[in-house]
C-alpha cells in the first residue's frame, strides 16, 4: 500500500471516529429525554442503533447503581432502637462473637474513613487533596472503649481490625485477642530477629515508609538489624505474625457463630473466604450484623444491616445489655507501659509528634478563711522581724 493510499485510509478512519462520536452524542441526548417527549424522528434513530442505545443504558445503569451504594443511610430512632434490640438479643445467645472493625469507627475521632462522602478514596477520586489531623491528638472513641467492656463481660472472642491507628491497642482491649491485619502505625519490627522483635513507640513509625518500602530507619536494640514499619499497603500481602495475627483471626472465624461488623465497607475482608464461614455449610455459617451507613456487599447475606453510626448503636447496645462503659482516661492509656524509648541518637530519626502523657491537674488553691489571721505589710512578723531583730513595742 502506497502513501496517498495509507493516508487516504486514515482519513477515512478518522471520519468515521467522528460520525460515530457524533452519532453517540446524539443518542445521549434523545436517551435524556422523557420517552413522551421524542420526537418520531429521534423515536427512528434510537431504533436504527439498538447496540449503541444499550450500552449507553447499561452505563448509565451500572452508574445510578454506584451513586446509590456511595449513599450513606440512616435509620430513623424507633427503627435503629428495635434493630438494636434484634442485635443485642442475637448477642447475649452467641456462644463466641468475633467483631470485625473499619475505619467507620475512628471517624468521631477525627480519623477520616475511605469510601464515605468525605472519605480518602472518594475525595482523591474527585481530585481533592486529602489533609489529616494530627493523629497524636487522636484518642479511642465510643465504640473503641465499648469492645474491651464487651470482652471483660465475656461477650466478645475475638477483634479482627482494619485500622492502623492504633486505637484498639489504646482502648485497653488484650492484644492476644486481636488481629490488626493492616498493621499498627506504632509498632516498629525487627525481621532479623528469630522471633521477630517488636518495638511499640508513642509516635507514628511510618514517616519514611511507603508501598514496598517499609525501612523506619532505626535499628534493633538486640541485634542492630533495620527495623520496618507493620503496615499492610494496598496491593500487598501482609506476612509479619504480629501485630496482623492472622492466625488467630482464622481461628476465631472458624469457631465464631456470630459476626458483628462496625464500620467497615467489607470490600477488602469480602475477599478471604474463610472470615466469613463460606468453607461451611450455610446452615452452620455464623449470623452476621452489619452496622455502617453505605452499602457493603455482604449486605444481601446479612442477618441484619443497621444503618446508624457505630457510636449511636453502640451507645444503644450497651444500655440495652446494662453494661457500663468507662470513659477513655489518657493516664491509664496501655500504650505508655509498653512503649519502647529510641536508641540514643535516634531522637532525631523522626519528626512526627509523640503522644503525650495525661497532664495532672493541679490542686485547687483554697482561698483563706476571712477570719484567718492576715500577714501585716513587711510579712507576718513585720518589717522588725526582716533580718531577725526583734519588733519593738
Amino acid at each position: 500500500m502506497g502513501r496517498a493510499e495509507r493516508k487516504a485510509e486514515a482519513r477515512e478512519e478518522m471520519l468515521r471516529r467522528e460520525l460515530h462520536q457524533d452519532r453517540r452524542r446524539q443518542v445521549t441526548r434523545i436517551l435524556q429525554k422523557a420517552a413522551a417527549e421524542r420526537s418520531p424522528g429521534e423515536r427512528e434513530l434510537l431504533s436504527q442503533c439498538g447496540d449503541l442505545v444499550r450500552e449507553l443504558e447499561t452505563r448509565r445503569h451500572r452508574r445510578d447503581r454506584q451513586r446509590s451504594r456511595e449513599q450513606e443511610v440512616v435509620d430513623d430512632l424507633p427503627l435503629l432502637q428495635e434493630k438494636v434490640l434484634q442485635l443485642a438479643d442475637a448477642v447475649r445467645r452467641a456462644s463466641y462473637m468475633v467483631i470485625y472493625t473499619g475505619a467507620g469507627i475512628s471517624t468521631s475521632a477525627a480519623i477520616p474513613d475511605y469510601r464515605g462522602p468525605s472519605g480518602v478514596w472518594t475525595l482523591l477520586n474527585k481530585g481533592r487533596s486529602v489533609s489529616t489531623g494530627d493523629l497524636s491528638e487522636a484518642q479511642p472513641t465510643f465504640t473503641h472503649m465499648c469492645i474491651p467492656r464487651l470482652h471483660s463481660a465475656d461477650l466478645v472472642k475475638h477483634v479482627v481490625s482494619q485500622n492502623c491507628d492504633g486505637l484498639h491497642l489504646r482502648s485497653g482491649f488484650p492484644r492476644e485477642a486481636m488481629s490488626e491485619v493492616h498493621g499498627n502505625m506504632y509498632i516498629e519490627i525487627c525481621t532479623s530477629c528469630s522471633p521477630n522483635r517488636e518495638y511499640v513507640r508513642l509516635f507514628d513509625v511510618t514517616e519514611r515508609t511507603a508501598l514496598h518500602k517499609h525501612s523506619t530507619g532505626r535499628t534493633c536494640h538486640k541485634c542492630g538489624g533495620e527495623l520496618r514499619d507493620s503496615i499492610v499497603h494496598f496491593g500487598e500481602r501482609g506476612k509479619l505474625t504480629q501485630p496482623l495475627n492472622w492466625a488467630g483471626a482464622l481461628q476465631a472465624a472458624e469457631k465464631a457463630d456470630l459476626i458483628l461488623c462496625l464500620g467497615s465497607s467489607l470490600k477488602v475482608l469480602k475477599k478471604y473466604r474463610a472470615l466469613w464461614g463460606m468453607n461451611k455449610p450455610l446452615q452452620k455459617r455464623p449470623e452476621l450484623y452489619i452496622v455502617n451507613l453505605q452499602w457493603t456487599p455482604k449486605d444481601s447475606m446479612a442477618t441484619l444491616k443497621i444503618n446508624g453510626k457505630c457510636d449511636e448503636v453502640m451507645r444503644l447496645l450497651m444500655r440495652e445489655l446494662n453494661l457500663d462503659v468507662p470513659e477513655y482516661d489518657r493516664s491509664l492509656d496501655p500504650i505508655f507501659e509498653v512503649a519502647v524509648p529510641l536508641n540514643p541518637g535516634e531522637e532525631i530519626s523522626h519528626s512526627r509528634q509523640p503522644i503525650k502523657p495525661a497532664v495532672p491537674e493541679p490542686d485547687p488553691i483554697t482561698p483563706p478563711h476571712p477570719l484567718a489571721p492576715q500577714p501585716l505589710s513587711g510579712g507576718w512578723f513585720g518589717k522588725g522581724c526582716a533580718k531577725g531583730r526583734k519588733t519593738k513595742r
